[in-house]
């Protein structure tokens, strides 16, 4: 047997399979869907929607009791969720995708892949570029880079402020923007201060601003009057993970458990101390209290008070590593892991 294994490995094979790129091929029907791996969740109204490894997604109707799965067009992994309402929401992942659902998470399609985002991005700067644009030049350089080994630059978060308006970003300074509900995305590489292409990680809005976190201590805040996202010093110089942002304070977590604050529109930041140095992996802020919980790769959740300035720890119930937090009505959350999905209560 072993030796036949390695014969597939290097010689034609009637057993071996044919590859099949993640973009041509719908997720496979799997079982246990609570105990798949999972990245991200978000809330279709009342409907629970958490997005995960090799392109599944599930969907929830009694509080993560039972699940569904909703068959999706990608076998890409998908690591983030995000809803406007309880029918319209996307989840992008893995080979630059987008995808989008019009009825809660029951069925999806594709709005744009990393193939089609090369094609877009070297038509939408190289007339720019060859006028002499000096901005329209380097973010050519900067795609046909990033594109150079093929469609799989991830894209790693979305978010949308209406039905119409949204963003998404990813890796190596990935960053594209939609004004009609995702039919079309433009890329907005030279429309943001981040020369070095730094990783974008984490796009999130709700207090009237948008902010992008990234690597190296990066935030950027969209200047509107400019139509630019600009940077703004923090202090730090690891790596933010996710923002959670309520009506008044703003938090960029991240690596080792670092957490920034800031209670002026993202304008001047400061670290708050928490009760574990853990990596950070998600972050929400709660319905009732308007605090903050955030959820650890040790299966710790952090919960803050209000001013996003004082956290207390608690252990999950069964101590899984958590990629993503969505919050529930009556102190509870919904937390997706490497193991799974689960509700925890916080009370």
């Amino acid at each position: 047997m072993l030796l036949s294994i390695l014969l597939c490995g290097t010689l034609p094979c009637s057993a071996q399979a044919a590859f099949q790129d993640p973009l041509d091929s719908p997720s496979v029907i799997v079982d246990q869907l609570g105990k798949r791996s999972m990245q991200a969740v978000g809330m279709a109204g009342k409907r629970l929607v958490t997005v995960g490894a090799r392109g599944v997604i599930a969907i929830s109707d009694d509080d993560g009791r039972t699940w569904s799965q909703s068959i999706s067009p990608v076998q890409s992994d998908l690591v983030a969720v995000h809803f406007t309402n309880e029918r319209k929401g996307w989840s992008v992942g893995h080979d630059g995708v987008v995808l989008h659902t019009e009825d809660g998470g029951k069925t999806w399609q594709k709005q744009l892949d990393g193939r089609a985002a090369h094609k877009l991005f070297v038509q939408y700067y190289k007339a720019g570029a060859e006028s002499g644009n000096a901005a329209y030049k380097a973010a050519l350089r900067a795609v046909e880079r990033n594109y150079k080994t093929g469609p799989t630059l991830p894209l790693l978060d979305v978010w949308f402020d209406d039905e119409r308006n949204g963003f998404a970003v990813g890796a190596f300074g990935l960053i594209i923007g939609t004004t009609d509900g995702g039919r079309t995305w433009a890329p907005w590489l030279d429309r943001i201060d981040n020369p070095e292409m730094l990783h974008l990680n984490a796009v999130r809005g709700g207090d009237g601003g948008v902010y992008i976190a990234g690597e190296r201590g990066a935030i950027f805040r969209l200047d509107r009057a400019q139509n630019r996202f600009v940077a703004v010093a923090t202090g730090y110089t690891g790596s933010f993970f996710g923002l959670a942002v309520s009506k008044n304070i703003l938090l960029a977590y991240g690596l080792k458990g670092a957490v920034y604050r800031s209670a002026d529109h993202g304008q001047t930041w400061g670290a708050v101390d928490v009760p574990s140095p853990t990596t950070i992996n998600g972050g929400t802020v709660l319905q009732a209290s308007e605090g903050f919980v955030l959820v650890n790769i040790a299966g710790e959740m952090l919960i803050g008070d209000a001013s996003g300035q004082r956290f207390s720890s608690r252990k999950g119930n069964k101590g899984w590593r958590y990629t993503g937090v969505a919050t529930l009505p009556g102190e509870r959350i919904a937390v997706t892991a490497l193991e799974g999905i689960q509700v925890e209560s916080l009370k």
